[in-house]
């Protein structure tokens, strides 16, 4: 069977006045939301597709969760908790069973054994979110050979439950359905071959990050120092149990671990390449160039003197060459196409610092399958300032975001190799201080290579495909900037970027920051 879940299906959930006598009224805001920011619709819509069935729900809490799952009333819920802290309204209900007990001691559950195989589904919900009584409960249910699907709450927002749950479950097995379910992630497990829901085929693409141990460079700063090797790896799980086809560069000695990292059902989608980061050099038309990070470093760092500017102490010049080894490192995994993609994606080794939001959209922005190369477009910096050598380096302003961009294999191509040469004409010229940087240089000559979407760091694989969060920077920062220097065009794509997903209810823009975006919108499309 699978269940084609979508927004039209949630829609059709309707809690009628009944469940708003029921509901206590400090609860209402919650349980009535909208799917996508709480799962209460998608429960409800779970138990119309079963009649006469007994459903299970681990974690009772208030008794929300139960009350949503006994929407369709010839289903019988009985739901667990170890202490009672149910609503009053919600206890008389009368296909809820509310018991006390521990199905989570190996010995308790057994005597519900009988009853848990006959659920055709499960709602898991239980904290302390530590995912390891999730993970062990979900092995017992393969053990005794369940064949319902589990529902799963909070798979993104905590660590531990992302970490020790979600990531050990091999991807064949799982569904994320956080679209129309709770904010903080809402999955689906079932070992049922034959029970399946929606997932997008990502399969032509490539994905490509690295770790090397900056700390071994000479020139490390205090800064650096503060973000050893165990700070990074405890930053990569996520990165790590992506379910794609997934290139690792990396130093001799951190393989094995990286391997230790990377679940072994991952294996064939997995290519590690080791290398010695001192003797990295870049590549054209794929022959390695002469110099290596060795000789480079020491012309960056003299350029620091000759033409100092506002400098980040965790930008030291190894740094900043990690950095560009993304380009060299992209451009031969498309050379070498071992997993015969079409796309190929940078994606930082510790990308779930940026927020788990960012690890949630990454399967759907995947999915759109931009051929173009594609970043976020944080701030707006002029072309004659660009063209301002001294100046622009001046301050190190960053504009686009380098920590994750897509594109199909000839533009990502195409463009890693602008971008490293304009790193060897700046740094001939004396310049040259973070990869970021050459992006704006590359736009301005070559905009038909670009497609961007908008954003802050925090957001960028989050905002890819529309605004999912904190609408107002790429109004404040982008589109006041691009308009004030004149760049309508590009002003006036941003404001429809915005414009798309506030109507789709993709994001709310308050009505100032709607106002400002419309006098943009209008002004623009006069000038453009």
């Amino acid at each position: 069977m699978k269940y084609n879940i979508n927004t039209e299906t949630i829609k059709s959930i309707e809690f009628d006045n009944f469940y708003k006598q029921i509901v206590y009224r400090e609860d209402e805001s919650e349980f009535f939301n909208v799917a996508g920011k709480q799962h209460y619709r998608l429960l409800s819509y779970f138990s119309t597709l079963f009649n006469n069935s007994n459903i299970l729900n681990l974690g009772t809490h208030l008794g929300n969760s139960a009350l949503a799952l006994s929407y369709n009333k010839s289903n019988t819920i009985y739901s667990f908790d170890i202490i009672d802290n149910v609503r009053e309204n919600i206890k008389n209900m009368d296909n809820i069973h509310f018991l006390i007990d521990n199905l989570f001691d190996i010995n308790i559950r057994e005597k519900y054994k009988d009853l848990i195989l006959s659920c055709p589904f499960i709602f898991l919900d239980i904290d302390s979110h530590n995912g390891i009584m999730e993970y062990e409960f979900i092995n017992y249910l393969q053990e005794i050979n369940y064949k319902g699907f589990i529902i799963c709450d909070d798979i993104w927002y905590f660590k531990n439950m992302r970490d020790n749950f979600w990531y050990k479950i091999d991807d064949k097995y799982r569904y994320d359905l956080t679209n129309f379910g709770h904010w903080t992630g809402t999955g689906i497990i079932t070992f049922n071959e034959n029970i399946s829901f929606h997932k997008n085929d990502n399969s032509n693409w490539t994905l490509v990050t690295a770790y090397f141990n900056l700390t071994k460079c000479y020139d490390a700063s205090e800064e650096i120092n503060k973000r050893d090797s165990s700070y990074y790896f405890s930053h990569s799980i996520s990165t790590l149990h992506l379910p794609y086809n997934l290139v690792i560069f990396c130093d001799e000695e951190s393989v094995d671990l990286l391997k230790e990292i990377r679940p072994k059902y991952l294996t064939n989608k997995t290519q590690y390449i080791i290398r010695n980061f001192e003797e990295f050099k870049f590549r054209k038309n794929g022959i390695f160039l002469n110099e290596n990070f060795s000789d480079y470093r020491e012309k960056i760092i003299q350029n620091r003197k000759n033409n100092p500017y506002n400098f980040d102490n965790r930008n030291t010049a190894s740094y900043y060459l990690f950095c560009m080894a993304r380009y060299s490192m992209l451009k031969e995994v498309i050379e070498k196409n071992c997993f015969d993609s079409t796309h190929f994606s940078w994606i930082n080794f510790c990308i779930e610092r940026m927020g788990f939001n960012n690890l949630i959209r990454l399967d759907e922005a995947l999915s759109v399958k931009r051929d173009k190369f594609s970043t976020c477009y944080i701030d707006y910096v002029p072309e004659n300032l660009v063209n301002n050598t001294h100046e622009y380096f001046r301050y190190g302003r960053c504009s686009m975001c380098s920590g994750f961009f897509t594109g199909n294999k000839d533009y990502m191509y195409k463009v890693c190799d602008l971008i490293e040469d304009k790193f060897l004409y700046y740094l001939k010229k004396g310049y040259g201080h973070a990869d970021e940087q050459l992006f704006s240089p590359v736009y301005f000559e070559n905009p038909d290579l670009f497609e961007h979407y908008y954003g802050d760091y925090q957001q960028m694989i989050t905002n890819y495909t529309y605004i999912y969060e904190h609408p107002e920077p790429p109004i404040y920062n982008f589109i006041r900037n691009s308009y004030d220097n004149g760049n309508f065009l590009k002003c006036y794509e941003a404001c429809i970027f915005l414009f798309k997903s506030h109507f789709l209810n993709k994001c709310t823009i308050n009505d100032e920051w709607l106002e400002k975006l419309f006098w943009y919108y209008i002004n623009c499309k006069k000038n453009k």
